[in-house]
Order: C-alpha cells, then structure tokens, then sequence
C-alpha cells in the first residue's frame, strides 16, 4: 500500500477533510457562519443590529443612555430647585413665626421709622410663595415641554434678584440662581425639554 493513500490510516500527510476551506477562510467565522452561496451569515441566537450597527441599540435612543433620560443639566438645575426652593420654605416659615412672636418688639422697634410690620410679612410669604413654586416646577421637570423650560429660567431668574437684594447673606441664593439660568438655556436642556412626548 502506497504512503500517498489518502485511505491510508495514521498517515501524516493524508488530506484532512475538515481543514479550512480554500482561500484561507476559517470554516466558522466569528459571529456567524457560512451559507449556500459562501456568504457568512448571523448566527440565530445573535442580536439584530442597532440603528447604527451597534448590536442591540435602542432605536432612536440617545448614545449616553435610556431613552428618555434627563440630562444630566437638565437634572442637576432640578436639584438645585428642590434645595433652593426648600431652605427657602424653611427660612421664610421660620421668619414668619419669628415675626409674630416678636411683633410688639417690632412694633416699637420701627413703628417711629414709618415700617410696619406687614411689609416683612408680605415680603416672607413672597418668598414662601416662591419657593413652593421651585418645588412644583422641581416636581414637572420630567414631564418636560417648552413653557416649564421657560418658567424654570423666570423662577431662577427671581432666585437672582432674591440673592442681590439681601446680600451679603443671599450670595448663595445669586449663585444658585446663576446657575440654573445657564443650565436651563443650554442647547442640550432646550432640545431635552422640547422633545416630542406621547
């Protein structure tokens, strides 16, 4: 029996049937495997293709997560409100009851200056008033659309003017508000709250 018998059992130069097909193709391609007409195909166990070719991507959903995500602006300026706005309950609460304990004291206190007492209370429940409104507005943030958008910026706004007038003690208050107007008017906060909803 010849040496070059393809029959030829334990022979080491016998064809091998399962080698590699011709032109250096492996027979199981990473990802898929050959079809009919040499073509690879998907394997059926993979997950379709996303909108971009990444594997499996939402479709429509933006790169840096769910859809529907807020942004990270548009969530941080609604932390800002939930802070802001609650301290400022707090303190405007506390200055109201302060206010009408001491309102006799008060009374004297600046009754010759022409000030009543009904000024600071008016002033206090403003603020109140205010800060329940940044909470409320805190609250919709996720709902979105263009005119809480606007009211969010206009309530920020207040927050600005709040920090002038009673400076130096309202410096946070200026810079919070500060704040959440260049959050809400950034391009990013602008397309998230204007996004088509259901």
């Amino acid at each position: 029996m010849s040496s070059s018998d393809p029959n030829t059992p334990n022979d080491p130069y016998r064809k091998n049937p399962y080698d590699r097909p011709p032109g250096g193709q492996p027979s199981n391609p990473p990802g898929g495997h050959y079809g009919p007409f040499g073509g690879a195909e998907e394997h059926p166990l993979a997950p379709p293709p996303g909108p971009m070719g990444s594997p499996g991507g939402p479709p429509g959903g933006p790169p840096g997560g769910p859809p529907g995500a807020m942004p990270g602006k548009v969530n941080s300026s609604r932390m800002i409100f939930f802070i802001a706005g609650g301290l400022q309950a707090l303190f405007s609460l506390l200055a109201i009851v302060t206010f009408a304990a001491a309102e006799d004291d008060l009374e004297e206190t600046y009754g010759d200056l022409g000030v009543g007492t009904g000024i600071y209370y008016t002033l206090f429940v403003l603020f109140l008033l205010h800060a329940i409104a940044g909470i409320v507005l805190a609250v919709k943030f996720p709902q979105g659309g263009g005119g809480l958008r606007i009211w969010g910026i206009a309530w920020s706004a207040v927050l600005v003017l709040i920090g002038l007038l009673t400076l130096p003690l309202g410096l946070l208050w200026l810079a919070l508000g500060i704040v959440c107007v260049a959050l809400l008017s950034s391009a990013e906060s602008a397309a998230w709250f204007n996004r088509p909803r259901a």
